[in-house]
């Protein structure tokens, strides 16, 4: 409960005032709510209602009594002298319930009456029922004094909130008794009217063994109790051989037959009966049926027992006799005892005198859990005709098993198909499992289908019971997905959607419709905005046969091609890739209009990731040789509706240029099948520079396979389109991938780029990978290739040893190339070792410049040997360097210019001696 609906002490003293028959509610609310907590924080030492609990808890905890109310009372008193926080407005009730029992007015009092029999045990109203008990005691309230000793009676067999301690109430059921006793000895006439008070309040959950007063009062002759508890039978079987004061009920019998009819308990009942018996059966003898006929209407099978004790005794009231004096009614009324012999009694008189019962007072007695009262109420309703009871009643009967075979057959019997309306049959569909087991049946033998049509069917379902009864709207889906969708109407389907019962049903109609009339396509697309109901939207706007693509709209697909949530891009690019053609995608419908608002879709730079996305997607799935690799067509089972000729390479080539990744992918997917349709061959240098690997890779894939079977005839160049400017261009690239894509295709394809007479050209570039490269070239397509006479590969291993390209190495075209290429070699090729290739390139062994040298040095010395003029070309360098300070290369050369003079005898070598 919020601060804000929390009782006030004030809402209690108006209705006090005004006698307000809420009174007692609001006490029990107000009791049971928290107490209000301060708005500051509590000062230190002061004590909040824990607190003072707690101390309380202390001081009864003391070994002594007079210790026990010492530290009692000054808890009180400094929790109530406290004004900082002051104690919560219950504290103050106890005043206010004083003066209202004071002041004495019946309708407040009727009010506390009922109140302090359940009200919580707390402080604040304690004191005030403490102090009224006392007062009742003083003033001889005997309605007040029962009321509050029964609770006393009673608190300690109950559980809930209670701050009194066990020991207040024990003593304080002790002193109910103690008044009692006392006024059993002095004034015994009033002993009898103060019990009655007190015995009224027990009910039928009382756990009578733990109580102390009532047994008093009913076995406190029989002596088996001690302080705390009886340990007799209790409450026993004789309730008056031990009775205290047997005297006092002698007196008069008014107080036993007030009893009788107040009380709400079967101990308490059989206490005034047999206490009647015992002491005033002449009274007995003489009752009015009037006090009779209220017996009849207590819930209590004693009393229900005396009155068919007392007819069965008194000729007067001979079963013949009863509806002439009254007790008609009240024998009827026994029907429903929870006493066998009572209901006995009241079927024997009923099937006698009671035939012409009202129908629906039988159809009552039907509901009772007592099987004798139902037999006799479905033995008198089937005795009677089924139209005269009617339709109606007949169909109540149908929940009851003695009965529902003779309904069953009257309503199939008795009454034609068209004397049971529509509004009937509905009404059983709503019932229980018997009567819409019967309204199923009748409707299927009684009606054909088409008689019936989805109209009642959709009655039902629209009836407000449906969601309650979830068995008469399934066979109501049922009966109704019978009927085709056209036939049930677009309204009702879209209005179901939204009804969680029975959404999932109507989007399987939906799904299954061929054709709608009337559809709202508009409602329909705004119904994939709701979790709840966008799958069956979805399997409506999806469905050719109920809406079109037209009718759904290009501009209201696109936007949902945008949205981020993945169900709604998701299903409007499936869309617009499974029915939308490219005319569509234009306002004029025409089909190059159309390929042109794809193309600015996939490649426009305002269109955001999500429509690019698509447009890419589109166009790939509609190429005609991209488009059957895609497993969007796989999936949708789609049939390419573009041809090469849309892809031109003004539309799809500035795309590899593109600073966005998705673009520059999407174009070099369409480049790789469309290269040589464009006659773009010659174009591929340049994407070999490109910053975006999926471009580089691209140029590689057209040049590096250029000569080999595997190669892709649409992308891959043939040896003769190989241009020796751009491939040695690229050598020059400052890209490095590029540099080494061009070093591989000059290694691959050295005669047809130009053999020797571009190896000068290579060692003239700035980066050393190049220049070494040159001296690779050099070593492996110029060494001598002649064989030692008469050798032949004795295995694989000597045939493998051959290089691949043996004998296609070329010579130089004039000395003096060949004298400045060495030169630049020599002097111009730096130290270190080769730097690693990149993006593919091809593994290549790392190569020290001075093996570089070495290898140069060797060539030059084995062609020398070989050619005397060439030998005097080379032996002027050969003896430059073999002043190098580096050790490897003056003994190269050294050891190059020994084997020159010996293979020349003849030839002048500087710097040697002969």
């Amino acid at each position: 409960m919020t601060t804000a609906n929390l009782i006030d002490l004030n809402n209690l003293k108006r209705l006090a005032e005004t006698g307000s028959p809420n009174l007692s509610e609001t006490l029990e609310k107000f009791l049971q709510q928290p107490d209000p907590q301060p708005a500051q924080p509590v000062r230190q030492g002061a004590l909040t209602v824990d607190a003072f609990l707690r101390m309380l808890s202390a001081a009864q905890a003391q070994r002594t009594p007079q210790r026990r109310r010492e530290k009692s009372t000054e808890a009180w008193q400094r929790f109530l002298e406290q004004t900082d926080p002051e104690p919560p407005p219950r504290f103050q009730l106890a005043d206010l319930l004083v003066k209202l029992y004071e002041d004495g007015a019946e309708p407040v009092r009727a009010e506390m009456l009922e109140a302090f029999q359940s009200a919580p045990l707390v402080f604040g109203a304690w004191g005030g029922i403490k102090r009224i008990y006392k007062l009742a005691e003083a003033r001889l309230d005997a309605q007040m004094f029962g009321a509050l000793a029964y609770r006393f009676d009673v608190e300690l067999t109950r559980f809930g909130r209670r701050e009194v301690s066990r020991g207040t109430l024990i003593y304080l059921r002790r002193r109910a008794w103690r008044f009692l006793r006392e006024l059993g000895r002095s004034v015994p006439e009033l002993y009898p009217q103060f019990a009655v008070e007190v015995l009224r309040h027990y009910d039928t959950g009382t756990n009578f063994r733990a109580l102390w007063v009532a047994n008093h009062v009913w076995a406190h002759g029989s002596k088996k109790y001690n302080r705390q508890m009886f340990f007799a039978q209790n409450p026993p079987s004789d309730m008056v051989k031990f009775r205290a004061y047997p005297e006092a009920w002698k007196r008069s019998p008014d107080a036993l037959m007030l009893l009788l009819e107040v009380c709400k308990s079967d101990p308490a009942a059989r206490f005034a009966i047999e206490g009647m018996r015992k002491d005033f059966p002449e009274q007995l003898r003489n009752v009015t049926p009037e006090w009779l006929g209220r017996l009849a209407h207590r819930p209590l099978a004693s009393a229900h027992e005396f009155l068919v004790e007392t007819l069965l005794g008194s000729p007067e009231l001979h079963q013949a006799k009863l509806r002439a004096k009254g007790l008609h009614e009240a024998v009827l009324a026994l029907l429903l005892s929870p006493s066998d012999k009572a209901r006995t009694y009241a079927i024997e008189y009923a099937r006698a005198h009671a035939q012409d019962m009202e129908a629906e007072r039988l159809v009552g007695l039907l509901a009772t859990s007592f099987r004798d009262t139902r037999g006799f109420a479905a033995s008198v309703l089937t005795g009677r005709g089924p139209r005269t009871l009617g339709y109606a009643l007949l169909g109540r009967l149908l929940s009851v098993s003695e009965v529902n075979g003779w309904a069953v057959k009257g309503l199939s019997e008795s009454f034609d198909r068209s004397e049971l309306p529509e509004s009937f049959l509905i009404d059983m569909l709503f019932g229980d499992r018997a009567q819409q087991t019967w309204s199923q049946g009748y409707l299927q033998s009684r009606y054909e289908q088409e008689e019936l049509g989805p109209e009642l069917w959709k009655k039902v379902l629209d009836d407000p019971r449906s969601k309650q009864v979830s068995g008469a709207a399934d066979h109501a889906m049922r009966m109704l997905a019978k009927y085709k969708a056209s036939r049930i109407g677009a309204a009702w389907l879209l209005e179901g959607l939204a009804r969680p019962e029975i959404s999932s049903k109507v989007a399987q109609l939906l799904k299954d419709a061929d054709s709608l009339p009337g559809l709202d396509v508009e409602r329909v697309k705004g119904l994939v905005f709701s979790a709840k109901t966008r799958d069956a939207a979805f399997s409506v706007l999806g469905n050719r046969k109920l809406v079109t693509s037209r009718q759904i709209g290009l501009p209201w697909l696109l936007a949902l091609a945008r949205r981020a949530d993945p169900q709604l891009h998701t299903f409007a690019r499936r869309y617009l890739l499974e029915h939308l053609k490219p005319g569509d995608f234009a306002e004029s419908g025409e089909r190059e209009a159309g390929i042109a608002r794809l193309f600015e879709l996939a490649l426009g730079d305002k269109e955001p990731e999500p429509m690019r996305a698509f447009g890419q997607t589109y166009l790939r799935c509609h190429h005609p040789v991209l488009g059957p690799e895609q497993p969007e067509v796989k999936a949708l089972g789609l049939k390419q509706a573009l041809t090469q000729d849309s892809y031109t390479a003004e539309r799809v080539w500035p795309g590899l240029f593109d600073h966005r990744e998705d673009v520059r992918r999407f174009a070099a997917a369409v480049t790789r099948v469309e290269l040589r349709r464009w006659g773009y061959q010659a174009r591929v240098y340049a994407l070999a520079e490109s910053e975006a690997r999926e471009v580089r890779t691209l140029a590689s894939d057209a040049l590096r396979k250029v000569g080999e079977p595997s190669a892709v005839p649409t992308l891959t160049l043939l040896p003769e389109e190989l241009s020796p400017e751009a491939v040695f261009g690229l050598t020059e690239s400052t890209k490095r991938a590029a540099r080494e894509l061009g070093l591989e295709l000059i290694q691959k394809h050295y005669a047809r780029l130009g053999g020797p007479t571009r190896l000068g050209w290579l060692m003239q570039s700035a980066d050393r990978d190049v220049r070494t490269f040159a001296v690779r070239l050099l070593w492996e397509k110029h060494r001598p290739r002649d064989l030692p006479a008469g050798w032949k590969p004795r295995g694989a291993r000597d045939q493998a040893s051959l290089p691949a390209d043996f004998g296609e190495g070329g010579t130089f075209a004039d000395l003096p190339a060949l004298q400045a290429f060495l030169r630049y070699v020599m002097f111009g090729l730096p130290g270190g070792r080769q730097a690693e290739g990149r993006d593919e390139a091809a593994s290549k062994r790392k190569l020290p410049a001075s093996v570089a040298k070495r290898h140069v040095v060797e060539v030059v010395r084995d062609l020398a040997v070989e050619d005397a003029a060439f030998a005097q070309v080379v032996v002027p360098l050969l003896s430059e360097l073999t002043g190098s300070i580096a050790k490897g290369e003056w003994q190269a050369c050294l050891s190059a210019l020994m084997h020159l003079r010996k293979a020349h005898p003849g030839l002048a070598i500087e710097g040697i001696r002969g």
